[in-house]
């Protein structure tokens, strides 16, 4: 393990409320304390481009003084809740408005979504200017429609350490 992607926060799923991740600031300076390269996750919630505007600006907030070094990442996927029910072109321009604003601030960002969502939720293609990090169990990923800079591979790892399950990834970006 050199690096991991903390979630920093999420946008409630049917409210809207901005949440920090409670365990945010522990885990993200243990993982600095051990030596790891981090980066940050949004779940995001946002129906339109003024929330995802607000959701980056709170994640700029929560990432101040630590010094990332891997992207600041919004995560849409599939939850049930108010996020799922816009199209392909709104979840499209909230994912520039987050990212947009997370570069505008001098971080980079991303996307993280399953290959489903990437090649029928967004209109992935008008966003590689950004990092894209796609989700994929298998044992080699089939997704084609763009180049991806990271690939979820399993939910079951095991991490020395932490117990419980584990997203495992691979990045190809030179962090």
């Amino acid at each position: 393990v050199s690096y991991v992607i903390i979630r920093c926060g999420y946008r409630g799923s049917t409210t809207g409320a901005l949440i920090e991740d409670p365990k945010f600031a522990s885990n993200i300076k243990g993982a600095k304390a051990a030596g790891l390269k981090v980066g940050v996750y949004f779940f995001s919630q946002a129906v339109n481009e003024v929330e995802a505007v607000e959701e980056a600006s709170m994640v700029i907030n929560l990432v101040s003084g630590y010094g990332l070094n891997y992207p600041v990442f919004l995560d849409v996927e599939s939850s049930g809740g108010r996020g799922d029910k816009i199209d392909a072109a709104t979840r499209t321009a909230v994912c520039k408005a987050f990212c947009s604003t997370i570069q505008n601030s001098g971080y980079a960002a991303g996307i993280y979504a399953k290959k489903r969502w990437f090649t029928s939720y967004i209109n992935t293609g008008s966003l590689t200017g950004y990092k894209i990090w796609l989700a994929q169990y298998a044992a080699a990923p089939s997704y084609t429609a763009t180049r991806y800079d990271m690939w979820q591979y399993s939910s079951k790892g095991k991490v020395s350490g932490i117990s419980g399950n584990v997203d495992m990834n691979i990045s190809y970006m030179n962090y």
